[in-house]
């Protein structure tokens, strides 16, 4: 080969090796996501959360009107087991009162109603002087009378209940006879039960009602609000609760129970595995049992942010075997391994490492994507992924660089795996919740119960270690809460 011969070719082979470096240098490429696979997870944006909203709890306290009734028939009998003595002028007597049973009605108003029969019996001796000579007459008294009795108690702001009391008695017919003459003493025995019985009476009944504990019991709940109500053992699973205020309607009653309507204001918040639904947590330090603050309607209510979260390992998981696998890219066997996921800002980063060996070709394929939720399927899913492609084989750039580029497929197929259903997760969180709240003991005084009436997820955010969806729990929980007419706790 001449001289010029071999010049000619090495200028052409030149402008040639000139030509693909120019190609490699200008020719587009894909937008340079500057993320790195494997690797840490990145920093992650978090969205903010919705603000809590105030959740109140129903809370119902119940005194049976029996109880009260057997507890002043009780103490009446006591009081009257010996005979009033009474003397006035002439007439002297001795009253013996039998109470029958009580009658005792709520009303609509919270006022209660008290009727008492009465058997009454005994003497009465009047003193006479007739042609100066003086004379004793005594005779037996026996009759019936009914004494009526209206009690209105009132719920005070510092839990105290105070009562107002009005009686009165109606003696059927009470008479004795004296040398003949027929004298009533139904005016006097009136008088005499409304001065010596009837206040004895209100006192006792209105001991009765005041002496009931609603504060201990209250207090008891609102203490044990504080304490978690724990869901699930492993993965951890609870409820923490601040109680805020107490509201309370006025005093009523169905006819047979003395009932007091509650409100407990609360901010509730869920924690799984240890993880609270908000970096800030809205529950405080403990706070004393505050007064009432009266309301004419009350309406209960919960609503909790629940977070689920689905670990970048769980997806990378699932995902693993269909992806890391051999794969025809435009006829070229590739071989995906490596896949790693992790948060970058508010996108799902993904990785893989590839090899070509037809064309000695070895790299990473790194991807961003956007993370959904589909309420409708509840599948998370990744959509519209961007990728960048690495590498040292100045083929495979080219290669990529021209047309549609190889690795469309693979992106696509990477879409379609990274999908993770959601619905055993919510089901079960619901159900354990549901469970939780359905029938529950808080104490000794204290049942809870509760529903669940919507679960509904919130926007999807990323974390250090994986997917968070938020979702928003809403249902009723009330509470029955036990009284009595003892000062005991």
């Amino acid at each position: 080969m001449t001289q010029q011969r071999k010049i000619i070719i090495g200028a052409i082979a030149l402008g040639i090796v000139l030509m693909l470096i120019v190609l490699f240098l200008l020719l587009p490429r894909k937008s340079n996501l500057t993320v790195e696979a494997p690797a840490p997870p990145r920093a992650v944006t978090l969205l903010p959360l919705p603000p809590p909203i105030p959740s109140t709890i129903a809370a119902k306290a119940d005194l049976p009107i029996q109880d009260v009734k057997q507890l002043a028939e009780s103490a009446l009998r006591d009081y009257l087991r010996k005979p009033i003595e009474w003397k006035d002028g002439a007439i002297e007597s001795a009253i013996k009162l039998d109470p029958g049973s009580l009658t005792m009605t709520g009303k609509g108003d919270g006022t209660v109603s008290v009727k008492i029969p009465f058997q009454f019996s005994g003497w009465a001796r009047v003193s006479k002087k007739i042609l100066g000579q003086a004379i004793q007459k005594r005779e037996d008294i026996e009759g019936k009378a009914t004494a009526w009795l209206t009690l209105t108690p009132t719920l005070n702001p510092d839990w105290r209940i105070t009562a107002k009391t009005t009686s009165d008695i109606s003696i059927q017919k009470a008479e004795i006879e004296i040398l003949g003459i027929t004298i009533s003493v139904r005016q006097i025995l009136t008088e005499l039960v409304r001065e010596m019985v009837l206040p004895k009476l209100e006192d006792l009944i209105v001991k009765h009602i005041t002496n009931i504990d609603i504060k201990t019991r209250v207090a008891g709940l609102w203490a044990k609000l504080y304490e978690p109500i724990v869901l699930n053992q492993e993965p951890s699973i609870a409820l923490v609760i601040e109680p805020l205020e107490v509201f309370a309607q006025k005093l009523s009653s169905d006819g047979e129970t003395l009932s007091i309507s509650l409100g407990i204001k609360t901010y509730i918040q869920a924690n799984i595995g240890g993880v609270s639904t908000d970096d800030a947590s809205h529950v405080g330090p403990r706070a004393d049992l505050p007064n009432i603050h009266f309301v004419d309607s009350l309406e209960s209510g919960y609503h909790i942010i629940s977070p689920i979260e689905v670990t970048y390992t769980a997806i990378e998981t699932l995902a693993k075997s269909h992806v890391e696998k051999a794969h025809k890219l435009k006829g070229i066997e590739t071989f995906v391994e490596n896949l790693t996921l992790y948060g970058s800002g508010t996108q799902l980063a993904a990785g893989v490492g590839f090899s070509m060996p037809s064309l000695g070709a070895k790299g990473q394929l790194y991807m961003l994507g956007t993370p959904v939720y589909d309420a409708t399927t509840m599948l998370f899913s990744v959509t519209e992924f961007d990728y960048s492609v690495t590498t040292q084989s100045l083929l495979l750039e080219i290669a990529e660089n021209i047309g549609e580029g190889i690795f469309p497929n693979l992106r696509t197929t990477i879409e379609k795996k990274l999908v993770f259903p959601l619905e055993t997760k919510i089901t079960d969180l619901r159900e354990r919740l549901s469970d939780a709240v359905a029938d529950r003991s808080i104490g000794r005084y204290v049942r809870m119960h509760g529903t669940v009436d919507t679960i509904t997820p919130e926007a999807l955010y990323l974390t250090q270690d994986g997917i968070r969806l938020p979702v928003r729990l809403q249902g009723n929980l009330t509470c029955e809460i036990i009284l009595n007419t003892s000062s005991a706790p």
